[in-house]
């Protein structure tokens, strides 16, 4: 069997000489177009202050000021999901780091307020499989969560 050549758009094929780009300059160049394009987020921004100033109330006392917080209409919670508080303390998280903060009490306290968000939501979705579970189907164990 003989393979033959196809013919493109390949800056190779057009007979031009392209430079060597390596894998690490393009992801750099990639995540710097990112950080150009990002936009402060001045509501992270206020949440970001608001936490920093509660470093050493505790990990429960965290997770229910993100409970209690409001959204912009001022009636429904700004964080409605177990989900939702995972991701914003994980947000929290990440800033934390990047800040070399990792050994503040901030931070475990953020830690433990996204574990208590994460014990909540495997119990709702554990819950929610057990009321949609059929009766007397096995089939769900045979399944793959």
């Amino acid at each position: 069997m003989k393979i033959e050549p196809v013919t493109g758009t390949h800056p190779f094929e057009q007979g031009e000489r392209a430079a060597v780009e390596t894998l690490e300059s393009r992801l750099l160049a990639a995540s710097e177009q990112a950080s150009d394009n990002k936009r402060p987020d001045p509501e992270f921004e206020h949440l970001y202050q608001l936490l920093l100033a509660m470093e050493g109330h505790g990990e429960k006392a965290i997770y229910e000021f993100l409970r209690s917080l409001r959204a912009a209409d001022g009636t429904s919670p700004a964080y409605p999901t177990a989900q939702a508080l995972m991701a914003v303390t994980l947000k929290v998280l990440v800033r934390l780091k990047e800040e070399k903060l990792e050994d503040s009490q901030l931070f475990k306290e953020m830690r433990g307020a996204n574990g208590l968000a994460f014990s909540v939501d495997i119990f709702v979705k554990s819950f929610m499989r057990d009321v949609f579970q059929p009766m007397d189907d096995e089939a769900w164990e045979k399944s793959e969560w």
